[in-house]
């Protein structure tokens, strides 16, 4: 009998101190910081009064009109293609409410997303997208084909990148590019956590180096988005 209620005791802590574990990730994941944070050089701040070359600018008033920064930690994949349909004219749409159902919001909320798990939840949000993993393109072509895409309307490029490659706080992200800047060869990436860093110049060579690192065994990429069923 004693054993018996030192199981059930022993249980109860367990599930108590697993219920105050899980309550904690959530307000961490639920409430991220607020606080500004400084650009590391080459990073540039994006001024509006000269944003870039007009040839590499088609994607950037839409997906500017269209911006809402991320509401949670783990929200910077769902926020942006949010941010991606609301340029194609879905006006209602919220990144709280893009997923299929609750289990992959949950999924998404607890654990954030890879670049598979983007293009999975374009695709079910009716977008026609095309994965591409950083391996399976060099510095160059990376460069060129993003530029394509920044000078033809109707189509968007998001990128999932490692934040520690360009100084910042965090890890693995993820946000659309708006614009390309031939003299500074750098793209603009409008940053889905836009509370702690601004919209940013980030120089070519330095976003391939980002989206060129691991998540897992796969690396990470861009996702190339032409248009919404």
């Amino acid at each position: 009998m004693l054993c018996m209620k030192y199981t059930r005791r022993l249980l109860a802590v367990a599930a108590l101190t697993g219920v105050i574990g899980l309550s904690a990730i959530s307000l961490w994941v639920a409430f991220p910081p607020r606080d500004a944070l400084e650009l590391a050089p080459p990073l540039e701040y994006f001024d509006s009064h000269s944003p870039g070359d007009p040839r590499y600018l088609m994607d950037f008033a839409p997906l500017e009109r269209a911006y809402r920064p991320q509401s949670y930690r783990s929200f910077c994949g769902p926020a942006t293609l949010s941010t991606v349909l609301r340029a194609y004219g879905a006006s209602d749409v919220d990144q709280n409410a893009i997923f299929p159902n609750l289990g992959a919001r949950l999924k998404v909320f607890y654990n954030g997303m890879t670049l598979a798990d983007l293009g999975a939840l374009a695709r079910s949000a009716g977008l026609r997208a095309r994965l591409v993993y950083a391996n399976d393109m060099t510095p160059d072509s990376f460069r060129e084909r993003v530029k394509a895409n920044l000078a033809h309307a109707g189509d968007f490029v998001v990128v999932n990148y490692d934040r520690r490659m360009l100084k910042q706080e965090g890890a693995g992200h993820i946000s659309a590019i708006g614009a390309y800047d031939p003299a500074r060869d750098a793209f603009l990436v409008l940053d889905e956590a836009s509370y702690r860093y601004p919209f940013t110049w980030v120089p070519a060579p330095l976003l391939y180096a980002a989206i060129h690192t691991k998540d897992g065994d796969k690396f990470r990429g861009a996702l190339f988005i032409d248009g919404r069923d």
